[in-house]
């Protein structure tokens, strides 16, 4: 029997289910000390990225948790290893959804996705290059009702710099990886969502600028700053602005089973409601232009795992 289609709602409400029952910053210790290890300094834990090229990533043991966070005032996010093969990887997302991803690529696991995300490419080395383009069908939930739309990206992608970098939960080294991507939403419809019209082009385009830290022995990305604005905004638009349009994702608690535990209070995460993408029209009104422009980007998936 074919599984009962389901619609993610988490990018139009502040956070999904499983963060909203997720721990708060303060309460990330009190998690990770349920065993009997104590947390370790991060420096002890000899994490930091190595010079040369990384072949393939490393496989880490199941059971290892990553703690994020984007602001004392919202709730962590925590992701658990479930497993890996040289092919998939698969985790849990808060208290129960699962997530499956590409173990080459970082990218999530979508059916309905037409050619490659590559969040990133190995053999990983300083200089590393690549471009990436996909399309897929994308979905937002709202209290108000429930659209569709279809989906384009186009990202280009580049290893610039091995650098050591201060978190909450000490320094470490990292691959800084600077990416931008121009992305496309069109064709919108709803079966509850009357009324909306369109007032220019029949589609929105916009443009995301990202900077990911990624620690091969920590297995994941242990920092990433993004903004998004109008592709007319590009020249002005950059990653590593310290305004309240840059939205911050810390690591605050790694815990590898048998091994290195650390946790922190975050110094860079960030994420600010009330700052919509840059150089759009933003007064609230009934055109599809609006919603489009609001929502971040949410793929829409027939099978609920990942």
């Amino acid at each position: 029997m074919k599984k009962r289609t389901r619609i993610a709602r988490g990018a139009a409400r502040p956070l999904p289910s499983a963060a909203r029952r997720a721990l708060s910053v303060a309460g990330v210790a009190a998690a990770l000390s349920a065993g009997a290890v104590s947390a370790t300094s991060l420096e002890t834990c000899t994490l930091d990225a190595r010079d040369g090229t990384l072949e393939r990533p490393l496989q880490l043991a199941p059971g290892t948790r990553w703690t994020y966070s984007v602001g004392a005032d919202h709730p962590v996010s925590s992701l658990r290893l479930e497993g890996t093969t040289e092919r998939l990887t698969r985790l849990t997302v808060g208290h129960g959804v699962q997530r499956v991803e590409h173990t080459d690529t970082y990218a999530d696991v979508n059916p309905l996705r037409r050619g490659r995300k590559e969040i990133l490419r190995f053999p990983l080395a300083v200089g590393a290059a690549w471009d990436d383009a996909f399309a897929e069908p994308g979905a937002v939930a709202r209290d108000s009702g429930t659209y569709r739309y279809d989906y384009e990206e186009k990202g280009s992608s580049r290893v610039v710099a091995l650098e050591t970098i201060k978190l909450g939960v000490g320094r470490v080294r990292a691959y800084r990886i600077e990416r931008s991507a121009l992305w496309r939403k069109s064709n919108p419809r709803s079966t509850d969502m009357t009324g909306l019209r369109w007032q220019g082009p029949a589609a929105v385009e916009g443009l995301e600028r990202s900077i990911r830290w990624y620690v091969p022995a920590m297995g994941r990305v242990v920092l990433k700053r993004s903004v998004t604005a109008h592709p007319s905004y590009a020249l002005h638009l950059s990653a590593e602005s310290t305004s309240r349009d840059v939205i911050v994702t810390e690591l605050v608690a790694f815990a590898s089973p048998g091994g290195c535990r650390v946790e922190g209070q975050p110094i860079h995460a960030q994420r600010f409601a009330d700052r919509p993408p840059l150089h759009y029209p933003w007064v609230f009104n009934d055109t599809w232009e609006f919603l489009l422009q609001r929502d971040p980007h949410v793929p829409y998936r027939e099978d609920p795992a990942g």
